[in-house]
């Protein structure tokens, strides 16, 4: 069936909280294709002395497709150049037929079979084309419009079939002399971490897939008001989600929808605790809240003995909670909660160290008795990044945690320790790449394995094999999926 996708204010509020891991997503992010790099030196352009690497209009990788999405890294522990990526569509160039782009700019085509026999389905068949068009007609200017198309097709018992179209980084831009203000729909994803960035209080979050996908494959675009300037050395980043858009969804029959009807599991809760028969034929409301997303600020820059960046944010979490609403009914919610973070990265020792906290006010929980309350919490993590040998390899490792602060008696977990990262190393002339990216409970078993093995010697194009592996406790991520391990094989390109 094909149907447009929903606007801006619908759907979700999950347990990721009782999951493990909050509103956050686990992926590795690859770095995306670059048209054009400029590096200013002492400049009166760059992006706040925090080394951010900034992705305009169409040089997005995937997800929306265009637009703009900043992934903060970390830099070096000395004061250093700032690198700003940009496409020929938003170089600042005198007007001419070259500032008018108009382009698919990702595709990609992939099947997987689930491994275990007890999976609801045997098979899926996933596909995404995204474009955009992009006019640039003075320095100053900059209009967008972006979108994409997804197809998902699911066997066996719980077979679906789905063709969703939806918006992707669509805006005006106005740049002036130190500060520059995006009015429209975009992907803004703010945070220290590879994996699991803490400060991530804006972006919109893509369950599709559920962490099958890279960290910028598992955003979307949402509406916002952004002003961007320069204080002193560093960057202000301002934002106001002015139209709640909460994540993004599967398809209730997915096998990757946070509520399994067919087991009777919800995901992070122990089956115990709600047994599977109050499950298996609940309704599931996943109504979300209409009105604005809510504010945030980040400040970075760059200092003499680190990068730093500090948030404050209060919105809503964009994905979904499910608590009991009676006999047979599971209601989304999408608690407002203030962030409070603080995040660092240093360069030492021929390594890249980060750390990054987070306090949040309002984390939603389920007491006892089934009542729904929220309670307040920290986010914690840090990792080091490193080549060893100084060679191609790359090995990226980190710890993070969570833990409730006078957490009521709840059926959620109270505090999640646990261990991610990604090993990745090129091959033959860098015309193969291997990778694994890995997630593991510290305490309680939960396991994500993902090793892939990708032909890169056919630019644009990309192919790959990838393992898709879990296991855990009843009540973990790796738990709730344990007969969804699958192998996939796929094709992606960014033209």
């Amino acid at each position: 069936m094909l149907h447009s996708r929903r606007p801006p204010f619908t759907l979700l509020s999950l347990a990721l909280v009782a999951a493990g891991i909050p509103g956050l997503a686990v992926a590795a992010a690859e770095q995306p294709v670059i048209e054009e790099v400029i590096i200013d030196i002492g400049g009166n352009e760059p992006a706040g002395g925090s080394n951010e690497i900034v992705i305009e209009g169409p040089s997005q990788p995937d997800g929306a497709g265009a637009g703009e999405l900043i992934i903060e890294d970390s830099g070096p522990a000395a004061p250093a150049p700032t690198i700003e990526a940009r496409t020929a569509a938003s170089t600042d160039k005198e007007p001419d037929s070259s500032n008018v782009e108009i382009r698919i700019d990702d595709v990609r085509a992939e099947y997987g079979h689930f491994t275990r026999s007890n999976a609801e389905a045997d098979s899926t068949l996933y596909g995404k084309i995204s474009g955009f068009a992009n006019w640039q007609p003075t320095p100053q200017w900059e209009f967008q419009v972006a979108g994409r198309v997804d197809g998902y097709d699911q066997d066996q018992r719980n077979a679906f079939t789905e063709v969703t179209a939806d918006y992707g980084d669509s805006f005006v831009r106005y740049r002036g002399d130190n500060f520059r203000l995006t009015a429209g729909t975009q992907t803004v994803v703010w945070g220290r971490l590879d994996e699991l960035p803490l400060s991530d209080r804006v972006s919109t979050a893509d369950l599709t897939r559920f962490v099958l996908d890279n960290l910028e494959d598992r955003r979307r675009s949402n509406p916002m008001l952004r002003a961007e300037t320069f204080v002193g050395s560093g960057k202000l980043d301002l934002v106001w989600l002015f139209d709640f858009r909460p994540a993004e969804l599967p398809d209730q029959d997915s096998v990757w929808y946070p509520i399994n009807r067919e087991s009777g599991r919800i995901l992070g809760i122990d089956p115990a605790i709600i047994p599977p028969a109050a499950v298996q034929n609940a309704t599931i409301i996943e109504d979300a809240p209409s009105g604005d997303g809510g504010f945030g600020a980040r400040y970075t820059r760059t200092h003499s003995f680190a990068d730093i960046g500090v948030t404050v944010a209060r919105t809503r979490q964009s994905t979904p909670y499910f608590r009991s609403a009676g006999a047979g009914r599971f209601q989304a919610e999408y608690p407002r909660s203030w962030a409070y973070g603080a995040d660092a990265a240093i360069d030492a020792g021929g390594a890249t160290w980060r750390v990054e906290l987070l306090y949040s006010s309002d984390n939603p929980v389920t007491r006892t008795d089934l009542s729904y309350t929220t309670t307040p919490g920290i986010a914690w993590g840090g990792g080091v990044e490193f080549h060893p040998g100084d060679g191609d390899t790359r090995v990226n490792l980190q710890l993070v945690g969570m833990n409730l602060i006078d957490a009521p008696a709840i059926i959620d977990r109270d505090e999640i320790y646990s261990i991610n990262g990604e090993i990745e190393t090129p091959f033959d002339r860098a015309r193969w790449r291997a990778r694994l990216d890995f997630y593991a409970g510290i305490g309680d078993k939960d396991i994500y394995l993902n090793p892939e093995v990708a032909f890169l010697g056919w630019e644009p194009h990309e192919l790959y094999l990838a393992l898709h592996y879990f296991a855990g406790d009843s009540d973990t991520l790796g738990g709730f999926h344990e007969d969804h391990s699958s192998i996939n094989l796929g094709w992606r390109a960014s033209f």
